[in-house]
């Protein structure tokens, strides 16, 4: 099996992803950035507050929703291809999550000790059970419940009592290594912590994504507007309430949903107008690549072994650098994928799943 040419992608679900990639960034700069280093430094202004506001009601929890949702999406499709072509589509998918597994510990250790992959690989290796399954809304409404009462749980009981593993004063003044060492304990540490802690939400938004596979372009105009004054009518409040308290963000994540949908179902109404912003579907083509890109670029830029602007940047900025960041993106993958057919990582990706 080949890769999918440019003719039969999606291009809407790749600016889907492209759009993700950019809010998942302004996120992470969080941490890339050092939030807490910044109030260190320079106290609690109120341009860092302001920032940390914007990210907890517009940003935070929202985008890992989307990915969620088109890993599980994705997965259901790469099933159902395998299963038409009389592949053994589980042991393939299985093969493909253990790749990812391996890139996630790679990436945590080495570049981002927020890694997500790691945690997506051990939930998804879960969620193949589901697959080629009917599933009920209300089935997959479980486990986000559940999900979303630990995560509350976490937040309000938990979360002051966890052990903090690594300083944020050795990302401003520690050489690669001894960064590395730091990646390494926070890795090993956070991996099957949010397996546990997240583990029911995001298997619940995977199995959404895989409800949605066969239904999501037959929804129509009316049910996602009504999706849109739905996710706005419950997270409104909700993600007020979160933005007010942006350190722990207890109802992180039915704000996260609430806002995920109201945003997806806007983008896919808006899309026939989006003009210039469809281009997002370049970087969407190569998120792995581009994801890793991320953490290159910004651990070069923030930390002591790089540029060392670690605790400089006010968290306000952070939704301008990701913006911008995404339209480099855009321009680069777009140049690469104008000579290759996929994404540098997702090429050794598929080259590890078929062994050829």
């Amino acid at each position: 099996m080949q890769p999918l040419p440019p003719v039969q992608r999606d291009t809407f679900l790749d600016a889907v992803r492209g759009l993700a990639l950019g809010g998942i960034l302004a996120v992470n700069l969080e941490h890339f950035a050092g939030a807490g280093m910044y109030a260190t430094l320079h106290g609690l202004s109120e341009n860092y507050t302001r920032g940390r506001e914007i990210l907890a009601f517009f940003f935070s929890g929202k985008f890992y929703t989307i990915f969620a949702i088109l890993f599980g999406l994705g997965l259901a499709l790469q099933y159902q291809r395998f299963v038409m072509a009389g592949l053994d589509a589980r042991a393939l998918l299985r093969r493909r999550l253990g790749w990812l597994l391996g890139l996630g510990a790679l990436h945590g250790i080495f570049l981002f000790d927020g890694d997500i992959l790691g945690t997506y690989a051990i939930l998804g290796l879960f969620a193949l059970r589901y697959l080629g399954q009917e599933h009920r809304l209300l089935d997959i409404g479980k486990f986000l419940l559940g999900g979303y009462i630990l995560l509350f749980w976490f937040a309000i009981l938990l979360r002051d009592q966890m052990p903090t593993p690594g300083s944020g004063e050795v990302f401003l003044t520690g050489s690669f290594w001894q960064v590395t060492g730091v990646r390494l304990e926070t890795w090993l540490f956070n991996t099957p912590l949010a397996s546990l802690v997240f583990g029911a939400e995001i298997v619940g938004l995977f199995l959404l994504g895989v409800y949605l596979a066969p239904r999501w372009h037959t929804i129509g105009p009316a049910t996602l507007w009504q999706v849109v004054a739905l996710g706005l009518l419950v997270g409104i409040p909700v993600n007020l309430y979160n933005a007010l308290h942006f350190d722990t963000q207890p109802l992180r994540g039915l704000g996260g949903l609430s806002f995920a949908l109201a945003y997806l179902a806007l983008f896919r109404l808006l899309w026939p107008r989006l003009g210039r912003l469809q281009a997002l579907h370049y970087a969407g083509r190569m998120p792995l690549s581009n994801y890793l890109l991320q953490s290159v670029a910004m651990s070069l830029l923030f930390y002591g072994y790089g540029l060392g602007w670690f605790g400089q940047v006010s968290p306000f900025w952070f939704p301008a650098i990701a913006a911008g960041f995404v339209v480099f993106q855009v321009l680069l993958s777009r140049w690469w994928l104008q000579r290759f057919a996929q994404g540098p990582l997702e090429w050794l990706w598929r080259k590890f799943t078929y062994r050829r």
